[in-house]
């Protein structure tokens, strides 16, 4: 009986480890973003709108320690703070299916991929332009597993960060999330 035991532990352990592991919800890995538009947690006024004397230029990215089985990106600039004017989150720039070797993004370059309306109503990135002062942008850079289904009844319109983490997370392996400052 003992030997049994001991037999079943040493044979069964793995097998339990690996469906525990299977089971397991999926969790991001430590993928990591910078830009060279923030300095010292404000972005550059290249990425605001012509009322604040901007060229509504995407900010720059570059996406670094990628997860394995990665296909594809999906990038949100959001604005967390318009919910106290606009009563939402508004949405900046929305694109997604972005392949996965483009982890160098210019500024004002719209990486191969689709882009989704923003809250301007266009599918473009549009610029940063607070009427009531300083607000806290957000830069969300997710790692898909899949591509974000686009054709149809499903596609989706502008998406806020907690959106897609919320409508579409069993397809994310991976995220990083910069907070920045404007004006």
């Amino acid at each position: 009986m003992k030997h049994t035991k001991i037999w079943l532990a040493v044979f069964m352990a793995p097998a339990v480890l690996a469906a525990a592991a299977w089971l397991a919800p999926r969790t991001a890995d430590a993928m990591e973003i910078t830009s060279d538009s923030i300095s010292n947690g404000v972005l550059d006024s290249d990425s605001a709108c012509e009322d604040h004397d901007g060229d509504d230029e995407s900010p720059q990215i570059s996406i670094s320690d990628v997860p394995p089985g990665t296909t594809h990106f999906a990038i949100i600039m959001d604005d967390p703070d318009a919910k106290a004017l606009d009563g939402k989150t508004w949405v900046h720039w929305n694109v997604v299916n972005i392949p996965v070797e483009n982890t160098e993004l210019e500024g004002d370059e719209t990486p191969p991929g689709v882009v989704l309306e923003n809250d301007d109503e266009d599918e473009e990135y549009g610029g940063m332009c607070p009427t009531d002062g300083r607000h806290m942008y957000c830069i969300g850079v997710f790692a898909l597993d899949e591509p974000i289904e686009t054709d149809g009844d499903e596609a989706p319109e502008a998406l806020t960060i907690e959106m897609l983490e919320s409508e579409y997370g069993d397809q994310i392996i991976g995220s990083a999330v910069i907070e920045a400052a404007f004006p």
